[in-house]
């Protein structure tokens, strides 16, 4: 089975599934909204870690391997990538009992709050595409 990042694209006008597909686009981004608010609480969650944070080393990885996921099967290979990135280096942390300052899963969590916050910028005023909601 071949590489999802070359897998070549299918022309979605020509199927008849334009509409649907522009609407889980959208559902997507909303979704990109909510994934970022999670991943910065639980950054901020990390950060106050006093003992080996495993639990949320584990909550990474699990949010991660989804994100990585949902973003290959909607062709965003870059976050896809970036989320791979988080998945593998809080997984090694974990298995590592590494402290809450490990500098691999910072590096990839702030890169992937970022490139979340870039995409969120980027589908601000897109039609169908709300901002998510948050409890403070």
């Amino acid at each position: 089975m071949g590489s999802i990042e070359h897998r070549p694209r299918t022309d979605r006008s020509a199927s008849g599934h334009g509409a649907a597909s522009e609407k889980l686009q959208e559902l997507f981004a909303v979704r990109l909204q909510s994934e970022r608010v999670h991943f910065v609480t639980l950054s901020a969650a990390l950060a106050r870690a006093e003992e080996c944070p495993a639990g949320i080393f584990d909550d990474l990885t699990f949010r991660a391997h989804r994100l990585r996921g949902a973003a290959a099967t909607f062709e965003f290979a870059n976050l896809a990538e970036a989320a791979g990135t988080l998945e593998k280096a809080s997984l090694a942390a974990a298995s590592a009992r590494a402290a809450h300052t490990d500098p691999d899963v910072w590096e990839a969590l702030v890169a992937l709050v970022q490139m979340l916050g870039i995409i969120e910028e980027n589908t601000r005023g897109v039609p169908g595409v709300q901002p998510a909601v948050r409890a403070d």
